[in-house]
């Protein structure tokens, strides 16, 4: 008998007996301490372990009712169950077990969490998919912006260039046309952007403001990177003229293996102040940016304009490598 017992207290599972009369045969270890935190005294009989997980003290929390699972003051969680069973010789016992399931109910408030959280994304997503048209229409609204920004600008600046230097009418007249130009802007589909040569397209616009433009180092290869150095060669062109009085600009490209570093120099006036960025310097900012990428201006000891352009691009400029 004492085999018995001890074979019985050595289960991984608490477990006890009750006779046909509801009275405990035979209770192990780990079902005796749960009896007491269950009932101030023990369990002495199946009515009472019935009543106690009916209504159970302060210190132990149903978990759920159908299941019958408890959390206990140890922290545990245990699932009861009952079950009848018959001897050879024909006695009938009720069989009640506490299984230990902490870990499955902590995998499980774990699922209900990740569960919440993915229906929270799928309200975004949602909400994001429904605004999408707006956030569409704003993004074309901003590169719209940027393209009369820069075309009036490079227009007004080389008709400067132009009437300085006391050109004759007939280049006037001819200059004029960029004015006309940047006026149906907003009707151009065409921008460096799409253009295949976008570097060569920048070295050119710059040329007609007079500023020669010198490339060195490795130019790089994917579209999308030129057509970004390419709005920025643009835009320090023009302020080379505008701020510097300068003719030259100095673009060096360096490969890096996970980004493209773009330095941009001229050989204008050094900025007398720390450069306050505009609208064409902000709004290339907001382009570099958007392509996953960095900028950094400086204004001593001379003006530098400094792009860092990942090799790993943002989706949306994938489309331009194809």
């Amino acid at each position: 008998m004492d085999r018995i017992k001890e074979s019985f207290d050595s289960l991984p599972i608490a477990a006890c007996f009750f006779d046909k009369n509801g009275v405990v045969r035979l209770i192990n270890r780990r079902m005796l301490a749960i009896a007491n935190w269950l009932r101030k005294g023990g369990i002495q009989s199946l009515a009472e372990m019935r009543n106690a997980l009916h209504s159970p003290p302060a210190n132990v929390r149903c978990l759920d009712p159908r299941l019958w699972i408890y959390r206990f003051p140890d922290g545990k969680a245990l699932r009861f169950a009952q079950e009848q069973i018959t001897t050879k010789a024909g006695v009938r016992y009720t069989q009640i077990t506490a299984a230990d399931v902490t870990e499955l109910i902590r995998k499980q408030d774990q699922l209900k969490a990740e569960n919440v959280k993915l229906a929270e994304v799928n309200e975004r997503l949602r909400l994001l998919l429904v605004q999408m048209p707006e956030i569409i229409r704003e993004e074309e609204t901003l590169a719209m912006k940027l393209r009369v920004h820069d075309d009036i600008g490079h227009s007004i600046l080389a008709a400067r260039r132009v009437l300085l230097q006391h050109t004759d009418p007939e280049e006037i007249r001819a200059n004029a046309a960029l004015w006309e130009q940047s006026i149906s802007v907003l009707y151009r589909s065409s921008q460096i952007t799409a253009q295949s040569e976008p570097l060569e397209a920048a070295k050119k616009r710059a040329e007609e403001l007079g500023v020669s433009v010198l490339l060195t180092g490795n130019e790089p290869q994917r579209q999308w990177i030129r057509a970004l150095s390419a709005l920025a060669i643009c835009e320090c062109a023009a302020n080379c003229v505008r701020h510097a009085d300068g003719t030259e600009l100095y673009v060096f490209f360096l490969q890096k293996p996970d980004c493209t570093e773009v330095s941009l120099t001229n050989n204008g006036a050094v900025p007398k102040e720390k450069i306050t960025e505009g609208g064409g310097l902000s709004m290339l900012r907001q382009r570099i940016e958007e392509a996953g990428g960095k900028m950094e201006v400086w204004s001593s000891p001379r003006f530098q304009l400094m792009l860092s352009l990942p090799e790993q691009e943002e989706a949306v400029h994938e489309s331009d490598d194809r």
